[in-house]
């Protein structure tokens, strides 16, 4: 890279014009270290591609770390601030959060990697099994206390340094009272924390009775289970044995009828059903009732479970976007540093956490997430967000993210998997009428978002150009469309629209 940057000054080419030899150099370095990092910590979780653009952006974000410090140490022989987007307060958190979070792992890994090795260990191979958990206690203690350590005052140290000695902490809380009202920002964190909390609980709950009622070979069990038309749910069926011999109360379970008005016979006691009693035990029948009530409700697949988010992200972002994009931007990095953090809790098996975040991360894996690291809702979120991080010039670049995901890349998985019939090649499972679905929500959406007056007018054949050929990349690539491709359109529009 030197020697091409030295080449490029020689023969007086302009690329890469106002980048000096210090830059060219610490970005070589930090890139091939980013890769090593990478490859470490996510083995057998990227593609060629992936990993390019991941380390890309991490270098990116050195960059801008580094110019943002020396300008700051040497302002009077910094003209400007060498960075690819502009040095607002926005871009001094961003680097603080994403940055920040990965150097506290770094700086806590000695704890992080204890806590792993402790929990990988068996308790029957240890000399003093008590140990265990107490050791767990002490790892989880030292990484939450050096978090917060780290984060108020190397972290904050330096944000509020770059700030102009403004405390970091308090100008957060001022802003948020300062968007177009008072009470947007309030209600876009209110909204926000309303829509996670209920997916989040609903998940659970939707997880656990999945797990509740998966099928299994219980030959002993004096019940069977049978399989519903979907094949996470079951419904129970007495045996042979039960249906000859009585019910558990050494009844006939649909022996007793009664004749109704047109002398049909109708059965008092149902299989499935518990008998309500009179007055005694009636939690007890409301639990069976829901229970009873649960193995009817069917559960949702894999792909069905990991397009919700995709969902999700539009009705969360789409509002922010449109009402303060600004505040979206820092609500964004504050989000990916928490992911990271959550990461960190669930890899790492941090107590008291470790354990349920794994859980409830399993539930959405798929063979893309083969690797030691999760990394699909980095990538969701990298997607959603990347539009708005790199500060187009236009409301209809922000919008490129999310409609990408939230709407085509869903739309074209949901529409292509029921409907689809004309694959695009024999080595695919993608198809034509998918990918159709794709280029007609992202157009509906882009369209209703004009005519509501959210973004400014535009070009409807260049638009839908980019969208026809974000469609085919879309089916044609093995790259993980969620980094990819919002990142592919986004850069096309800038060009042709």
């Amino acid at each position: 890279m030197i020697g091409l940057k030295l080449g490029l000054r020689m023969y007086d080419i302009n690329l890469w014009k106002y980048l000096n030899l210090f830059e060219a150099v610490i970005a070589s370095l930090f890139y091939q270290f980013t890769l090593y990092v990478a490859l470490r910590l996510a083995h057998r979780g990227f593609t060629l591609g992936e990993l390019g653009l991941v380390c890309f952006g991490g270098t990116s974000l050195c960059l801008e770390f580094l110019n943002v410090t020396i300008a700051r140490i040497w302002p009077i022989t910094t003209p400007y601030i060498r960075t690819y987007r502009l040095p607002t307060p926005l871009l001094i958190f961003q680097i603080s959060l994403i940055v920040g979070s990965f150097v506290t792992g770094f700086l806590l890994s000695p704890f992080l990697v204890l806590s792993r090795n402790n929990a990988q260990r068996p308790v029957h191979r240890l000399r003093f099994p008590q140990e265990k958990e107490r050791n767990r206690r002490y790892y989880a203690f030292g990484f939450y206390i050096g978090t917060v350590l780290i984060v108020g005052t190397l972290i904050g140290m330096w944000t509020r340094w770059c700030l102009g000695n403004r405390d970091p902490w308090l100008w957060v809380i001022f802003r948020i009272l300062e968007g177009k009202k008072k009470w947007t920002r309030p209600a876009l964190l209110s909204y926000w924390a309303l829509l996670g909390i209920i997916s989040v609980a609903g998940w659970n709950r939707q997880l656990a009775r999945s797990r509740r009622f998966r099928p299994r070979n219980n030959t002993a069990a004096a019940e069977t289970p049978t399989p519903t038309s979907n094949n996470s749910s079951t419904e129970t069926v007495p045996s042979a044995s039960t249906a000859e011999g009585g019910g558990a109360n050494g009844v006939s379970p649909l022996a007793p009828t009664s004749a109704g008005p047109l002398g049909m016979a109708f059965p008092t006691s149902f299989p499935n059903m518990p008998n309500l009693p009179n007055g005694t035990h009636m939690s007890t029948v409301a639990t069976d009732l829901l229970d009873a009530a649960d193995k009817h409700v069917p559960t949702l697949g894999l792909n069905a479970r990991r397009k919700f988010f995709h969902g999700l992200a539009v009705v969360m972002f789409v509002p922010g976007i449109a009402v303060d994009p600004a505040f979206t931007h820092l609500s964004f990095s504050v989000a990916f540093a928490m992911f990271v953090f959550a990461e960190y809790i669930r890899y790492f098996a941090i107590y008291p956490f470790g354990a349920s975040f794994h859980l409830f991360m399993n539930e959405f894996l798929d063979h893309r997430d083969s690797g030691t690291a999760i990394i699909s809702h980095f990538y969701l979120l990298t997607g959603c967000a990347g539009s708005v991080w790199l500060e187009g010039p236009s409301m209809l670049l922000q919008f490129t993210g999310i409609l990408t995901l939230g709407l085509g890349d869903a739309a074209a998985s949901i529409v292509g998997r029921r409907l689809g019939v004309h694959r695009w090649s024999p080595t695919t499972s993608k198809t034509l009428e998918g990918s159709l679905a794709f280029v007609l929500s992202v157009l509906a959406a882009v369209l209703c978002l004009r005519l509501f007056g959210y973004v400014e007018p535009f070009s409807t054949i260049r638009y839908l150009s980019v969208v026809v050929i974000s469609a085919v990349l879309e089916a044609l690539s093995d790259q993980n469309d969620n980094l990819t491709l919002p990142l592919y359109m986004w850069s096309m529009l800038v060009i042709v629209v």
